[in-house]
């Protein structure tokens, strides 16, 4: 309870200046558990908007072990009952803690895509999520948050101001379904929305430099293939350095709009980009050398050796340098991979864990390049200047 009075007091005052939250639907909000809450996610603040208008009893929930490496987000998420957990990866001890919080009546928020959109889009469900919601037999609520993407999209450096649609929709109950598909399409449904194309009303209307940080998601040229060529020089503008005809400009809704008056998303430059071949050079890079920071993660969930260090990607595996050290990691061996933030990628192997910061490079980048290498894609070998 302290938690949630400090929540009440400090974050919803910044909540409601941002996003001016509207409740849609509020009847079919719950007051108390056992039951689950989820919905689509996008921004930070999905979490402080279903809790917008719980002044009786707050949500706990599941939150990426990443929020507690540090001691002070720690403190205050243990306190607030919040359960660590890593992305992607099976781990039976946090299904045991979601079922003792159940036991106490709790309202537990998870959010079954696995982590914010990068485009707005709808994402798959993690079938352990549903497959969870099933067997524990209690009413799942489903929750659309309009507005969540355009307010702050994961790629962009600075938020923008809008009003959001909370929109409660009825509950779920498994026991009312014949069979796990038939519920697992209902969840999926519920929050299959495409954010993109949001309500007129939670369109924002201001915005501060709304291009800056477009380098994380457009990260090649969509004219010319060329990586880390897209970048804002304003805030405003999108430019790319190999291909001058490639001129747009962003509004507050992230629509892109040429010299003619034409208006685009994100989206279609980003499908553009991710329809383009794997390049490598004569030596099989496929991401030449980035700066990075690199941290090892301990078995008891903390930070470790943090190094400078440089990162490339080759068709076959992940270079690791720092000083004379080097460390190679087989692009088959990563058993999971997930994006903290919107720059920090997370890679596990059968015996480790890495933490590794790129900056200003595209988490995105490497997130999507070693899928489509364990996917069995072949590179097209080309000139160096691609890169």
């Amino acid at each position: 309870m302290p938690a949630f009075r400090f929540m009440r007091s400090v974050i919803r005052p910044v909540v409601r200046y941002y996003n001016h939250p509207r409740i849609v639907q509020h009847e079919n909000m719950p007051v108390t558990g056992p039951c689950f809450i989820f919905a689509n996610h996008s921004s930070n603040f999905d979490p402080f908007l279903i809790n917008y208008e719980m002044t009786g009893e707050p949500t706990t929930g599941v939150m990426t072990r990443y929020q507690f490496f540090k001691t002070l987000p720690r403190l205050f998420m243990s306190s607030a009952g919040v359960i660590p957990t890593s992305k992607y990866v099976p781990e039976p001890e946090v299904i045991r803690s979601v079922m003792k919080m159940l036991e106490r009546n709790r309202m537990i928020l998870i959010f079954p895509e696995g982590g914010r959109r990068w485009d707005g889009r709808p994402k798959p469900l993690i079938e352990a999520t549903i497959k969870l919601f099933r067997k524990m037999n209690v009413p799942v609520h489903p929750v659309q948050i309009h507005g969540s993407y355009l307010s702050w999209p994961r790629w962009a450096d600075h938020p923008r101001r809008n009003r959001m649609d909370i929109r409660w929709l009825p509950p779920l109950h498994p026991g009312h379904f014949d069979d796990y598909d038939s519920f697992s399409r209902a969840c999926h449904n519920a929050i299959a929305i495409d954010e993109n194309d949001p309500p007129e009303p939670v369109l924002p209307y201001a915005a501060r430099k709304p291009a800056a940080g477009i380098q994380r998601i457009l990260y090649r040229c969509p004219e010319t293939g060329v990586q880390n060529a897209v970048y804002s020089p304003d805030g405003i503008q999108l430019l790319s350095r190999r291909a001058p005809e490639f001129r747009l400009l962003m509004n507050a809704c992230s629509e892109l709009e040429d010299g003619s008056g034409r208006k685009a998303h994100v989206t279609e430059i980003f499908d553009r980009i991710n329809d383009m071949p794997l390049y490598r050079d004569y030596r099989n890079i496929v991401i030449p050398d980035t700066p990075c920071t690199v941290n090892r993660i301990s078995d008891e969930h903390r930070l470790q050796n943090p190094r400078h260090a440089h990162i490339r990607l080759t068709t076959s595996h992940i270079e690791i340098r720092w000083g004379s050290d080097r460390r190679r990691l087989p692009v088959e061996d990563i058993q999971f991979i997930s994006i903290e933030k919107n720059h920090k990628l997370m890679l596990t192997t059968s015996g480790d864990t890495f933490l590794i910061t790129l900056g200003k490079r595209s988490a995105l980048q490497w997130q999507l390049y070693i899928r489509r290498l364990q996917s069995g894609e072949q590179a097209v070998k080309t000139h160096e200047g691609v890169f």
